[in-house]
């Protein structure tokens, strides 16, 4: 391999500037720091807003290498490559003694026993520090329970937050005042767009690039290299076919069976237990997520109806069949995902009525949280009743009404509800 070539190129390479992500490493911590998360949702730029910070904090970019493991060069990559790596960077660069080395791999699930070799070099080089990405959600956490297990920090990287793309926009506001101040009108303006099209980073960049197409193309990558090319996939056809199907059922309940026999259907043979593997799959790589009912017995969650969520509303904009009630479902799905990002235990509820969604914490209820995209005469009584038995249910005295663009305070059956924009939840902490 051109272990030279590679980092030479490196040593001329420019950090490129970068927009804030709010997220962020204490990189002088003694851990392997692993950031996991979808392709193009800003995992590379994150690293260089790291090395921004070193920087900053007075560390010498000599100390720092980085390498993406998806370059042609180093297809195929090993553990013995990586040993040849560090040697040629220490080799060629003016290491500062006095500094950690900080070693950024980027899709480090690409070199063959990786996980070894993180090990062995975080036992025997206190100075160095590992900052490792990947695009799959459990790829990386299979080894680093077995060889890794307490040493490591994980960090998850989704498309932009609304939060995130406000302050890239440099939308003032205050949180107090914004429902009656003129700041809302650009931050409006700007979630109408977020809710269609999605929060990939790169389409905030004006990349001139068709939106479709650029979705598209990810929707592409996900499915060949993150799935089809990882798992072995021979069937692709059928593969595709049930993605399309898990597309068309995001924010819906749905069983392993039915999507089974919707396959069979138009003439594709597979059993329930393809279609598990197959969904586990896409939610490795982050294309779906599955939402359980909530039953106190664990064996019933597994065992129960599911709902199927999207990471990107672009993305499913982009790949997906639409429908006149494709707007109340992108706002679910956006619900979903942003509750995804700020890392709560999800669940819904589903008795004599439905409750969009749960969140547990220690075992425990302490949310309810009902999406509509209106709040009007003709459905606030179904809304209203799907939340309200689940207060009663787990004993909450207060739940979540989440809109387009109402806001207002209920009180019913002796519970307080709150009705707030999306929107402005989003801004929310």
């Amino acid at each position: 391999m051109e272990y030279k070539n590679i980092i030479i190129q490196w040593q001329e390479f420019s950090l490129p500037s970068v927009l804030l992500r709010q997220s962020d490493i204490n990189l002088n911590l003694d851990f392997v720091h692993t950031i996991i998360g979808p392709r193009r949702a800003g995992k590379t730029y994150f690293c260089f807003q790291l090395m921004h910070k070193l920087q900053s904090q007075g560390s010498s970019l000599q100390n720092v290498l980085y390498i993406n493991f998806e370059d042609n060069r180093l297809f195929g990559a090993t553990a013995h490559d990586l040993d040849m790596l560090y040697e040629t960077f220490l080799e060629l660069s003016e290491i500062s003694p006095k500094q950690p080395i900080y070693l950024f791999f980027d899709e480090i699930q690409a070199v063959e026993h990786w996980d070894s070799w993180v090990r062995k070099m975080y036992d025997l080089h206190r100075n160095l520090r590992l900052i490792l990405t990947g695009s799959s959600s459990t790829l990386l956490s299979k080894e680093i329970s077995t060889k890794l297990r307490g040493r490591v920090l994980n960090t998850e990287m989704f498309p932009l937050s609304f939060k995130e793309l406000v302050h890239w926009h440099n939308h003032p506001y205050t949180l107090k005042t914004i429902s009656q101040s003129k700041d809302k009108i650009p931050i409006k303006q700007l979630f109408s767009r977020y809710v269609t099209e999605g929060g990939y980073p790169v389409l905030y960049a004006q990349s001139g690039i068709p939106l479709q197409t650029l979705l598209q193309s990810y929707y592409e990558s996900m499915i060949f290299k993150d799935v089809i090319e990882r798992y072995n996939i021979e069937d692709i056809k059928k593969l595709r076919s049930l993605a399309q199907l898990l597309f068309q059922s995001v924010a819906k309940e749905m069983s392993y069976s039915k999507l089974a026999q919707k396959l069979h259907a138009i003439g594709f043979s597979i059993s329930k237990n393809t279609v598990i593997e197959y969904i586990h799959h896409f939610e490795d790589a982050y294309l779906f997520f599955q939402n359980l009912k909530y039953e106190y017995s664990l064996a019933k969650q597994l065992g129960s109806i599911k709902k199927v969520y999207c990471l990107d509303n672009g993305l499913l904009n982009a790949v997906s069949f639409k429908s006149s009630e494709d707007f109340g479902r992108l706002l679910e799905n956006m619900v979903f995902i942003e509750l995804r990002r700020r890392n709560h235990q999800i669940f819904y509820h589903r008795q004599k009525y439905e409750c969009d969604f749960l969140l547990v914490e220690k075992n425990k209820i302490i949310s309810a949280i009902q999406v509509t995209a209106t709040f009007t005469a003709e459905n606030s009584a179904r809304e209203i009743a799907g939340l309200v038995e689940a207060l009663h249910i787990y004993k909450l005295d207060t739940g979540l009404i989440l809109t387009e663009n109402q806001e207002e305070t209920k009180r019913v059956d002796g519970k307080t509800i709150h009705i707030i924009p999306i929107w402005k939840w989003l801004l929310q902490k």
